[in-house]
């Protein structure tokens, strides 16, 4: 079996699109250490440590963190159903490219925008567009007209001026980190096989807690150990919590752009807070293309909400397969096989974790509605969820680990017949009961998502305390 050319599937948050690149130091000129007559360490006390448990949750649970210091009892799945993202999906299909994007990674701004918005929490965001990583997360943030504060056009600003204020203030900091940089033996398999990160990929949310600038050091609690084999589980050896020299965090700051998140507590949820995320949600679920991309409504690639999945349904044929392998890679089709099955997994199991946790936390965040058949229909879909999900497509780190799951089996079994008979329709031709049972998981979650939406977007139209004009119930076109 080959798995030599499936490396880009793995790790799909923290390690996606990382290679070497040289990553200057000169900006630690920058760290300067105060006056012995000021505040030379702070620390914010009792910060609880939240772990990420899967990969692709690192920033809620980094929010979850600070916020719970501010005395906001949000957890992680709070956070991933208050702001949209647990019950949010996006596909996209077309020529070479098929898949799925789970709603943490669709967007992420925008969610977090929603997310502070009703939440009624203060958040200021940082780049440096002086470092090459800044420089693009600044283009694309600026193509959407999001705010931010760039430490390039500042004279006096800096990211350890923000880091200390922040901390001396009582509130913890988020800032996105290179894992390269990163102390912990979690980590030890980016600085073995991927490489600094570079420009365009993801980076990883840690939470600082405390600075000290007379031992020039730094204290981390980073959600994300655990994570990968062999380290897989709760870090209860207490790794998670870390100190680093001014000049390692330096380096993992400025490799990610210095990308600073800087929450505050603010006025509170806003008054109408259940009827706003009520009505969003619904309109996440049932696939509203303006919901999820306003203003790029007609991208015909892209599915949305319960339309993903229709369109994945959809794709589960061999002419879709047969396109897809014939453009990806080019002539490695065996490799595009694998990639499929294999990506298409990763992604539903990161969606599915996100999914039933978001609907675990949804009562408490809407008391007083009667979400008793918004629940039934909803949860119609999680075992078909499950049925294409397995931990194993993203514990087991830069190797594809060997599964008994009907995508993983489906597309491995097919990339080999096809490597023994170099017929590419035979080879998905024979796999058609498998496809089949794969797009009827898919229509199934589709059918859940689009009735739970529905179902939701009633409740809100009979609450006799909203008008009826904050109530659009849009159905999108499949993929």
């Amino acid at each position: 079996m080959r798995v030599s050319k499936l490396h880009s599937a793995i790790l799909i948050i923290v390690l996606i699109s990382m290679a070497s690149m040289p990553v200057e130091t000169d900006k630690i000129a920058q760290v300067n250490i105060q006056e012995n007559n000021q505040i030379l360490s702070e620390q914010v006390d009792d910060v609880p440590y939240v772990w990420q448990e899967v990969n692709g949750f690192c920033l809620p649970s980094a929010m979850s963190m600070v916020f719970q210091s501010m005395g906001r009892d949000l957890s992680l799945y709070d956070i991933l159903a208050s702001s949209g993202a647990g019950f949010s999906m996006v596909s996209i299909s077309v020529d070479e490219a098929m898949g799925f994007f789970p709603g943490v990674m669709v967007r992420q701004m925008q969610w977090l925008q929603f997310f502070n918005e009703i939440q009624g929490i203060e958040m200021e965001f940082y780049l440096d567009s002086g470092t090459p990583y800044g420089w693009n997360v600044k283009q694309i943030l600026s193509s959407f007209g999001f705010n931010f504060t760039d430490f390039a056009e500042s004279t006096q600003l800096t990211p350890f001026e923000v880091m200390r204020d922040t901390i001396d203030s009582g509130y913890p900091l988020t800032i996105n980190a290179d894992t390269f940089y990163l102390p912990p033996v979690d980590w030890d398999i980016v600085r073995n096989y991927i490489g600094p990160l570079q420009p365009g990929g993801v980076g990883h949310a840690i939470v600082i807690v405390g600075y000290n600038d007379t031992s020039q050091t730094v204290r981390i609690h980073d959600p994300g150990v655990g994570l990968l084999e062999p380290y897989v589980g709760y870090p209860d050896d207490g790794r998670w919590n870390y100190t680093m020299s001014y000049t390692m965090f330096n380096n993992t700051w400025r490799s990610a752009g210095y990308v600073t998140f800087r929450f505050a507590n603010g006025s509170g949820p806003v008054s109408d807070f259940e009827d706003q995320l009520s009505s969003y949600i619904s309109q996440r679920l049932i696939g509203n293309r303006t919901s999820y991309f306003k203003g790029s409504e007609n991208f015909f690639y892209l599915g949305t909400g319960a339309d993903a999945f229709k369109g994945m349904g959809l794709d589960m044929t061999l002419e879709a397969i047969r396109d897809y392998c014939t453009y990806y890679l080019e002539v490695d089709k065996p490799s595009a096989m694998r990639l499929l099955g294999h990506n298409l997994e990763t992604t539903m199991t990161m969606q599915y974790v996100a999914y039933q946790g978001s609907l675990d936390s949804l009562p408490d965040m809407l008391p007083s509605y009667d979400l008793s058949e918004f629940m039934i229909e909803a949860t119609n879909a999680l075992p078909h969820m499950d049925a294409l999900s397995h931990n194993d497509s993203i514990t087991s780190g830069i190797t594809v680990k060997a599964r008994d799951t009907i995508l993983y089996n489906t597309f491995f079994d097919m990339a080999d017949t096809f490597e023994s008979s170099h017929d590419l329709d035979a080879s998905i031709s024979q796999y058609s009961e498998e496809l089949d049972e794969i797009a009827a998981h898919f229509f199934a979650i589709a059918d859940a998502w689009e009735t739970a939406g529905e179902v939701l977007a009633g409740l809100l139209a009979n609450n006799p305390f909203v008008p009826d004009s904050n109530v659009i119930v849009i159905s999108g076109g499949s993929t």
